[in-house]
């Protein structure tokens, strides 16, 4: 092999890029705990996927003292996040961005969206049926 060919082989090898691996849903659908950050709306509702918010602040909803009732899915819903938009989460002091309700339900707290017009500040199901891990970017 000549030198240029060996160079020209590696300048036509694509570049990979590290790919991280995705939280899997338990069987019921519903995603644990995760640092996963990137999530994309898989709901196919046509109205979109609601992200509900109470009348208190995520540091009021995550205070360990705190008496805030996490009937969150009895929230106010205030937007909707269409079907194949990304959004991230906010993972919290713990670094985990999973909330539980009162049902032991998931729920992520979608701290902001690549669309502008979109929700964010507000919780939506850490389920399957509607949401799922991507790539960052």
């Amino acid at each position: 092999m000549t030198p240029n060919s060996e160079a020209d082989q590696e300048m036509s090898t694509p570049q990979t890029t590290s790919q991280v691996e995705l939280p899997q849903p338990k069987e019921s659908g519903d995603y644990q705990r995760t640092s996963h950050r990137y999530w994309q709306v898989v709901d196919s509702d046509p109205n979109g996927l609601n992200c509900r918010m109470g009348q208190y602040s995520i540091q009021q909803i995550q205070d360990p003292g705190s008496k805030v009732e996490l009937d969150i899915d009895n929230w106010p819903v205030v937007g909707a996040l269409k079907q194949g938009q990304d959004f991230e989460i906010y993972l919290g002091p713990s670094g985990l961005g999973v909330l539980y309700d009162e049902q032991n339900q998931p729920w992520f707290f979608v701290e902001k969206s690549d669309d502008p017009g979109a929700p964010s500040n507000c919780f939506v199901r850490a389920n399957s049926s509607f949401v799922q891990p991507v790539q960052p970017k």
